[in-house]
């Protein structure tokens, strides 16, 4: 993010030797120096959140008494909608890091700061999902130029490839709402006591299902993560799928055989689980998947919490039920 902020200069000056310049600027809430950039060349900003109205409204707050909240172990949020509290691992956790007359880090709140002092905001949500967040972002910001652009478009999710159709073919020999779907981003790797406990509980319930497992390195292997119990792919054949690596997550969830979906609530997950019209298992581990999971289980009651915590390990009895 700092280093980023050293192309203002740059680009000014590219701006500068254009005949027909840029008339706004749409940046990614991460990129909040840009506002002082649209300030020095006289356009609009428009800031681009990748997230909600509710994690929007979080970040905000946080910032904006950022020093104070360090000291806390629950946070409460009592001007916004439903008065939540959150424990102090449950939320982004960049503002943990903050110090005071750091340059950089001035430079980091100077620009998230800035997010609500654009022209105007795009959120990746839709007004149905949480309107009273977004009424309340507008309210704060003084004016209605808070977009939505969500739910994310079902263009583009025609079976693209062999290994598609592989999976399509065996959900359409599975009873309409009967599969659950397991997924937990790109990015996350279980441990292999987590991975044991997981696969126990999907063994223990006898339900239909596809697991997506993120493989590890050998060296992650090696430190384990990532690695499946021995003989149970062999042990569920005919019971579950398991798919290492990618897997086409929005055809997958748009197909009727498809009833639950246990995630990391990623807010592309929550998402893609919402319009696609399936009970959400929740299972929130880090960055704003706490928050994302409140508004699933709390406010909206599509979702129930099965785990939380990035190193929790889940009931295996419990799960399986």
């Amino acid at each position: 993010m700092v280093a980023l902020g050293k192309l203002e200069d740059p680009l000014v000056n590219w701006f500068n030797s254009l005949s027909d310049p840029p008339v706004a600027i749409v940046s990614d809430f991460f990129l909040g120096w840009t506002q002082r950039l649209a300030t020095r060349l006289q356009i609009p900003r428009i800031t681009f959140f990748s997230s909600g109205a509710f994690v929007a409204s979080i970040s905000d707050s946080v910032w904006n008494n950022v020093e104070k909240m360090q000291c806390l172990s629950e946070l409460e949020f009592a001007h916004l909608p439903g008065s939540p509290t959150f424990k102090e691992q449950h939320l982004p956790f960049l503002f943990k890091h903050y110090k005071r007359s750091d340059p950089d880090w001035e430079f980091i709140k100077d620009g998230i700061l800035a997010n609500t002092k654009s022209w105007g905001c795009v959120l990746n949500s839709f007004d149905a999902l949480e309107p009273a967040f977004i009424q309340r972002l507008k309210t704060y910001v003084g004016h209605d130029r808070v977009f939505t652009v969500g739910p994310p478009s079902s263009i583009g999710t025609e079976r693209v490839n062999s290994d598609s159709d592989q999976v399509l073919t065996w959900l359409d020999k599975c009873p309409d709402g009967s599969v659950v779907y397991v997924c937990f981003g790109s990015q996350k790797l279980l441990r292999n006591e987590q991975m044991e406990a997981l696969a126990n509980g999907l063994e223990k319930s006898g339900i239909r299902f596809i697991w997506v497992v993120k493989p590890g390195t050998t060296r992650q292997q090696d430190e384990v993560f990532g690695v499946l119990p021995d003989g149970f792919e062999e042990r569920v054949a005919g019971q579950g799928l398991v798919i290492k690596g990618w897997a086409p997550q929005v055809l997958i969830l748009s197909h009727k055989a498809v009833g639950g979906f246990l995630s990391h609530c990623g807010w592309n997950s929550v998402l893609e689980g919402i319009v696609s019209g399936v009970m959400i298992l929740a299972w929130p581990m880090e960055a704003d998947q706490f928050v994302n999971t409140r508004l699933l289980v709390d406010d909206m009651c599509v979702g129930v919490r099965v785990c939380e915590g990035t190193n929790s390990v889940p009931d295996s009895n419990e799960l399986s039920r």
